[in-house]
């Protein structure tokens, strides 16, 4: 499924977002800019792809090249939605211009944050360790382990 706001209107900011189901995560990229004037249209499609998920939901940030706080407020939404659903969501490869987002605002600790490594040769083998906090209790910093071949 993919979502362009530019076929509707040409003058909107464009976002798009890729859903690919797996077995038990759904995931889903997201690209381009998500602003007040599509971020609607965004939250319709990553609920939908957290809906149809089993577990939950991987988004994909790294081609996100614009966001405004409507976009976090989404983000939000989609966590606490997860959490209240027993499902989990991760963000992947955010750029700067988004964990620096998430740092002002002091949200960076809410998230499950999986970034890729920096080199190829990394020894971590497919694990990485991203930080994150839950809906059941107070918000704090833990690592967590990702293991893409068994969620996918």
């Amino acid at each position: 499924m993919t979502y362009s706001d530019r076929e509707r209107d040409p003058a909107a900011p464009m976002a798009s977002v890729a859903v690919r189901s797996g077995p038990r995560r759904t995931r889903a990229e997201v690209s381009g800019e998500i602003d007040g004037d599509n971020c609607g249209e965004v939250r319709e499609a990553l609920s939908a792809a957290l809906d149809a998920s089993t577990t939950g939901l991987d988004v994909g940030l790294s081609a996100l090249t614009f966001c405004d706080s409507s976009a976090l407020h989404l983000l939000l939404d989609l966590h606490h939605t997860a959490a209240t659903t027993g499902k989990t969501l991760v963000l992947h490869a955010p750029r700067p211009q988004f964990t620096r987002l998430l740092d002002f605002t002091g949200t960076a600790s809410v998230f499950a944050i999986h970034t890729p490594p920096a080199h190829p040769s990394d020894p971590h083998d497919g694990h990485y360790t991203v930080m994150g906090g839950d809906a059941t209790g107070p918000v704090h910093r833990r690592p967590h382990a990702i293991d893409h071949d068994d969620e996918h």
